[in-house]
């Protein structure tokens, strides 16, 4: 009895599964899109936009074919990988079809999503699986024209440096040439390496001939000083004996 009874509750169980699963694959993600807000007929208005300003408002928008009772959810989930919003949705029934759509939206300026800036997911789910994830971005237009400005004050000072580096190439440009000039004008004066040879060898000559005069002169004078000394000499002496003899 109690086996009975184990296999009819499996067997229960199985075909609940099987009906899940049957609902689940009759009912069909038509579309999904981004957009602002939707119409009386249920279609999108603005869609097709994934870049939104952190001032906008964001909506997301999904047509289900034969939609069922089972639990639907959109989350939002911000550039970190934080949830930022999980709620359930109800399917609104598009009046005289087979389907409906599911819509959620957040609107940036008015919550903490504005300091959120990047890439962010959205996903909708059924009965606990993702069924559809879409990814937008939020950008802040102040700071990429900022951005721009910055860039093109940066480019403007490398244009600036770059002229003044052209200048700089100009004026060192015109000093090498004098330089050049100046060059050739001394080589011009003073000859070939061989001339600059001679010439050096002529001055070093000419000052060892100037060294050895003056030690010759210094020779010559104190020989002159000596002549002098025992000329005076003699006269002290004559005189000396001269008084004696006296």
């Amino acid at each position: 009895m109690n086996k009975q009874k184990l296999s009819v509750i499996l067997l229960s169980a199985l075909t609940l599964t099987m009906l899940n699963l049957s609902f689940l694959k009759a009912q069909n993600i038509q579309d999904s899109v981004f957009c602002y807000n939707y119409d009386t007929n249920l279609m999108p208005i603005g869609e097709g936009n994934t870049i939104f300003q952190y001032t906008e408002k964001i909506g997301f928008w999904v047509q289900i074919q034969n939609p069922s009772t089972f639990s639907y959810r959109i989350r939002w989930v911000d550039p970190s990988g934080q949830e930022f919003r999980n709620v359930p949705i109800t399917i609104i029934p598009k009046s005289g079809a087979d389907w409906g759509i599911a819509f959620d939206s957040i609107k940036i300026a008015e919550s903490t999503a504005k300091n959120k800036l990047g890439v962010w997911k959205v996903i909708l789910s059924i009965d606990g699986q993702s069924e559809v994830e879409s990814q937008f971005q939020i950008i802040s237009y102040t700071s990429i024209l900022e951005n721009i400005q910055n860039i093109q004050a940066q480019i403007e000072d490398i244009v600036e440096e770059k002229d003044l580096l052209l200048e700089q190439n100009a004026a060192l440009e015109a000093s090498l040439q004098s330089l050049q000039a100046d060059y050739a004008a001394l080589q011009a004066q003073v000859g070939t390496a061989s001339d600059f040879e001679k010439l050096q060898q002529d001055y070093d000559d000419l000052s060892d001939d100037y060294e050895s005069l003056k030690s010759s002169q210094g020779s010559t004078r104190m020989m002159m000083y000596a002549a002098i000394v025992v000329a005076l000499v003699s006269v002290v002496v004559a005189v000396y004996f001269g008084a004696l003899k006296k």
